[in-house]
């Protein structure tokens, strides 16, 4: 019998209609420099790659309430932030008004995003594409929207080990089911798109990306130790970053 979630097809305009119906509190209480994971996991990870920021101009692609906006920023980046959701949006524009660090904020579908051709020295898609039904034009935009040269960098909830951590405090292992197969789950406030990660590598190849490299971040023993959920980090990558040039 299989496993996987019976859920019917969704459109980028429902998956976005369903973003937005999350409470604001989430934004308001993100933190600014994201959650755990973010802090720890995330952030090093990206920061390893991009390397220096100042004076760049910098595309954070499905930039939710703004926190990675804000830290490139402040390391003196060029950034402008896309986000479609409107709780998300509205939350970003209200903290660039309140603390301004010369953020440009767009409400667009990345799917469809328009008018960004060779403009960007860095795209960054922080855990976005599986959130995205239309994830192919979506890095098709992200993709174009860069210089000659440019890196996309983004990251992903590993799709080799999509299983909760609360899981592993459980079971002391992480189990993978249904790994080649596509499909979409429901999450607490929107949907989930599980695919191979051979689909995203794949599409970088075919939009004539070159590979530099991949990250598996992994959390130090001092910083597990924080957090019961974080053991997990120690063993199995919560998380995939990739950094692909476009030339």
């Amino acid at each position: 019998m299989s496993d996987i979630p019976n859920t019917p097809d969704i459109t980028n305009q429902q998956a976005i209609a369903a973003w937005s119906t999350a409470p604001r509190e989430l934004a308001e209480n993100f933190g600014d420099e994201g959650d755990f994971a973010r802090q720890h996991l995330l952030n090093p990870a990206l920061f390893a790659l991009l390397g220096d920021v100042a004076g760049k101009h910098i595309l954070d692609a499905g930039c939710g309430q703004g926190y990675l906006c804000r830290l490139l920023a402040r390391r003196g980046a060029i950034v402008t932030g896309v986000e479609p959701a409107v709780q998300w949006y509205s939350y970003a524009v209200e903290r660039e008004h309140q603390q301004p660090l010369g953020i440009t904020y767009l409400q667009e579908d990345l799917s469809s995003l328009q008018n960004m051709q060779d403009r960007f020295d860095c795209v960054i898609a922080n855990m976005v594409f599986m959130d995205i039904p239309d994830y192919k034009a979506a890095m098709h935009n992200c993709i174009a929207a860069l210089k000659s040269g440019g890196s996309f960098i983004f990251s992903l909830l590993h799709p080799c080990f999509e299983e909760p951590a609360s899981e592993w405090v459980k079971k002391g292992y992480v189990e993978v089911k249904e790994y080649l197969q596509e499909y979409t789950a429901p999450q607490t406030y929107a949907y989930f798109f599980h695919r191979p990660l051979s689909a995203y590598i794949n599409f970088l190849i075919e939009e004539g990306c070159t590979l530099r490299k991949m990250l598996e971040p992994r959390l130090s023993e001092e910083i597990a130790r924080q957090d019961a959920l974080a053991e997990r980090s120690l063993h199995v990558p919560q998380f995939v970053v990739i950094h692909a040039v476009h030339l």
